[in-house]
């Protein structure tokens, strides 16, 4: 194959790696110049048999995968897509991603992965700021209690770029006029698309359409989506190097095995799944486990109908399946990966203890580093840190407000760059200018400190910082401290403006199941009974059955913040 030195994306508004970095990082061996279904290719030729992704009703070996997923690739072809247009897939946990997914990489497309919990504004905002051409959700296989695909043909409705809408339909059932089925397109390859494309002559198989087609792996293989001030989306371009150079690195690190399966709990378009359990999963020949309905009753099913060795839980959830009655189902997990927040040191020592697993606790974001501690950790560190970088090409430096570095142990801003890590947003010039520096350093905004052992400490973002009187306080810290109280389950704390002091701190929790109520005075006793400075001891709370979360299962602070105006 041959070798690709440099970018040749024609994107308007995307930043490529420079040039000498690809060549460092092709060099040092960091990125090998695969694309993803170059990936799933050698697993095709050498376990052809082994499962690939497994979902609820099916199962595809790595054959079958590359198969069907080359014909899907033939069938966009034949409707006029081609390298470097974008798209959008809003899709649940299916089977369906995995194959549109990599058929997208043999086309050579960028799909934006949208959230299945995203709606209309997300919807219209990606597509139109992507300028997508085709968007493949579900029309109503999953039963998902919501119309996705009225809600695209809406939005495809009133966006000039969309030419090609496909569905994942029920078994049986015809797409609705206008749109494209994606069984059909894997089934029918090209020609049956082509055949329906006004003036366009039928091919003659998946092959023949993509034959005259190099992917370069320097380009864009997708956009990955990050949380913006105002609420939307921005869409992160990733490379197929850089993003495969995490799940090597990713899957090293978690020690995954060819012959383990790995269950999402979290939305596999979400930076987390994506890259903590379809992209190891892929890299090892090992088997990806779907499963739609995310709540604990059907995580829980799909990991004892798969003997599941690995999944990926946000805090939320890791409480939920403590709660829940499935020890015994959870007995075959050998690796249980959680973050997306802080995750407070009492759960992670819980999870351990009761189900006796690695923990990986993951500081990960959608631009791309990953810090994280490692299952063969010992507990306090598994709990107490975040552990390390994942890979061997990562640069981190900690770096107070004026940019200098702080001593080991401080606390300060990461800052971060390498063969993970992205080269800008997509079409953001604001963001880009206040995010990153020259050399392609960029500013993630998180508070950590790098202890004396070598793994880092994580304090929260620069805007959960609470300032009282001086005095600065990082409200996860606080957070980790609320829910050591024996009635507290979960607890956001936010900065309250306060004209004497800056800001005081307030907290909302939810508490243990059967307890009754909770006062601040009680929560403060309980801070000085633990040793906890005044000035970290919450001075307002408020008692919520359910915290407020976004879009991705995180605590909404701007929601919890209105709760003390």
């Amino acid at each position: 194959m041959a070798r690709f030195e440099t970018s040749t994306a024609e994107i308007d508004g995307y930043r490529p790696f420079p040039d000498e970095r690809v060549h460092e990082y092709l060099d040092a061996g960091y990125w090998h110049g695969d694309t993803f279904h170059d990936v799933v290719d050698r697993h095709a030729a050498e376990t052809p048999d082994s499962p690939a992704v497994t979902g609820p009703d099916r199962t595809l070996t790595y054959a079958e995968l590359a198969d069907r997923s080359r014909a899907i690739a033939a069938a966009f072809r034949a409707v006029g897509l081609g390298p470097d247009d974008l798209v959008t897939l809003y899709l649940p946990n299916c089977v369906e991603f995995v194959e549109v997914f990599l058929a997208c990489s043999r086309a050579g497309l960028a799909p934006a992965l949208a959230l299945p919990r995203h709606r209309e504004r997300e919807i219209r905002h990606l597509v139109d700021l992507t300028g997508s051409r085709l968007v493949v959700t579900d029309a109503g296989r999953y039963d998902p209690g919501f119309d996705y695909a009225g809600l695209v043909d809406e939005v495809a409705g009133d966006a000039d770029s969309v030419d090609a809408l496909v569905g994942v339909t029920p078994d049986g059932a015809e797409p609705s006029e206008g749109w494209h089925d994606v069984e059909s397109l894997a089934t029918e390859g090209a020609s049956a698309v082509a055949e329906t494309a006004a003036g366009t002559a039928p091919g003659t198989g998946p092959e023949d359409a993509l034959a005259d087609l190099t992917v370069n792996p320097c380009n864009p293989g997708l956009l990955m989506l990050s949380g913006g001030t105002s609420g939307l989306p921005k869409a992160i371009p990733r490379t197929h190097n850089d993003y495969i150079y995490l799940w090597e690195h990713i899957a090293a690190a978690m020690g995954v095995e060819s012959d383990w399966s790995l269950v999402a709990g979290l939305p596999v378009p979400h930076s987390f799944a994506f890259g903590y359990v379809l992209g190891p999963a892929l890299w090892t020949g090992a088997e990806v486990v779907v499963e739609p309905r995310l709540k604990p009753g059907p995580v829980v099913e799909a990991i004892d109908r798969a003997d599941g060795d690995l999944t990926t839980l946000i805090p939320k959830q890791l409480i939920d399946f403590l709660e829940a009655d499935a020890d015994d189902v959870l007995a075959s997990l050998q690796v249980v990966c959680s973050g997306g927040q802080k995750v407070p040191p009492e759960v992670t020592r819980r999870v351990i203890e009761r189900w006796d697993v690695g923990f990986c606790h993951v500081f990960g974001m959608g631009e791309g580093a990953q810090i994280i501690t490692r299952p063969d950790d010992p507990l306090d560190i598994q709990a107490e840190t975040i552990g390390r970088p994942v890979g061997p090409g990562d640069e981190v430096r900690v770096l107070d407000e004026a940019g200098r570095p702080v001593e080991r142990g401080e606390p300060g801003e990461l800052v971060v760059r390498g063969p993970g890590v992205f080269t800008g947003y997509l079409r953001n010039p604001e963001a880009n200018a206040a995010d990153f520096e020259d050399g392609g350093w960029f500013h993630t905004g998180d508070v950590v400190a790098e202890r004396a052992d070598g793994n880092y400490e994580v304090y929260g973002r620069l805007d959960d910082t609470i300032n009282r009187a001086g005095e600065t306080i990082y409200a996860p810290a606080v957070e980790d401290a609320l829910v050591e109280h024996p009635d507290v389950a979960k607890a956001a704390v936010v900065g309250i403006p306060d004209p004497e002091l800056g800001e005081r701190v307030g907290a909302a929790v939810e508490l243990v199941e059967g307890v009754d109520g909770l006062s601040v005075e009680e929560v403060q006793n309980f801070f000085e009974d633990q040793g906890h400075a005044v000035y970290r001891r919450p001075e307002q709370l408020v008692v919520l059955d359910e915290l407020p979360e976004t879009q991705v299962g995180k605590i909404d602070r701007g929601d919890v913040e209105h709760l003390f105006d």
